[in-house]
C-alpha cells in the first residue's frame, strides 16, 4: 500500500463554464461563497488566523482587533495580482496562503475564510462602476459582521476597515 503525504497530492483544480454578464458573475459569486465555507473548515486556514491575532497580540474575545489583524496581515501580505488575461481564476483560502497573490475575489475567498473560521459572520458585496451598464458587477470585497453593524473590508486598497468603493451599483450576497 502506498501512502501520500499531503505535501506530494496534486491539487485539484476544476474548469467550469460560466454564462457571460450578470448571470455569469452571479454563479461566480456563489462558487466563492462556497469556497469561503470549504476554507473556514479547513484547519490549516483556522490555525493561521490565530497565528496572526497571536503575532498581533490581540486579546481574547476582542472580535475587533481580530478582524483588524486578519485584515491588515492580508493587506501587507497578499500581492494583488491580476488574472491571466481572459481567465477568472478562483484560489481556495488555503491556496492563497501558500501564493500570497491574487486578485480581489481570491482576497475574498482569503480574508471571508479566516473570518468564518474563528467565529466572524460575512458576505459578499459585488459593486459595478458604469453608469451605462446596469449591474455590470466587476469587483468583490468581503463585508463582516461586527456588534451589530456589517463592515467593509476592501483589502485591494489601501483604506481603513469600513470604507466602501464608491460604486454604481451593489449587490450584497450571503455566505
Amino acid at each position: 500500500m502506498i501512502r501520500l503525504c499531503e505535501r506530494f497530492v496534486v491539487p485539484r483544480i476544476f474548469v467550469l463554464k460560466v454564462p457571460s454578464g450578470k448571470a455569469g458573475t452571479l454563479v461566480t459569486a456563489r462558487i466563492i461563497a462556497r469556497m469561503i465555507r470549504a476554507g473556514a473548515k479547513d484547519f490549516y486556514v483556522r490555525q493561521r488566523a490565530i497565528q496572526i491575532f497571536r503575532q498581533s497580540q490581540v486579546k481574547a474575545k476582542d472580535r475587533f482587533g481580530e478582524v483588524r489583524s486578519l485584515f491588515d496581515w492580508v493587506r501587507r501580505n497578499v500581492r494583488y495580482t491580476r488574472d491571466i488575461f481572459r481567465v477568472e481564476l478562483l484560489h481556495s483560502a488555503r491556496r492563497m496562503l501558500e501564493l500570497k497573490a491574487g486578485d480581489c475575489d481570491d482576497m475574498t475567498i482569503l480574508l471571508g475564510a479566516m473570518l468564518r473560521s474563528t467565529g466572524h459572520p460575512v458576505r459578499l458585496v459585488l459593486v459595478g462602476f458604469r453608469p451605462k451598464r446596469p449591474h455590470l458587477y466587476s469587483h468583490i470585497y468581503p463585508e463582516v459582521l461586527v456588534g451589530s453593524r456589517w463592515l467593509a473590508l476592501d483589502a485591494t486598497m489601501q483604506r481603513p476597515i469600513g470604507w466602501a468603493p464608491p460604486a454604481r451599483w451593489r449587490r450584497i450576497c450571503a455566505v
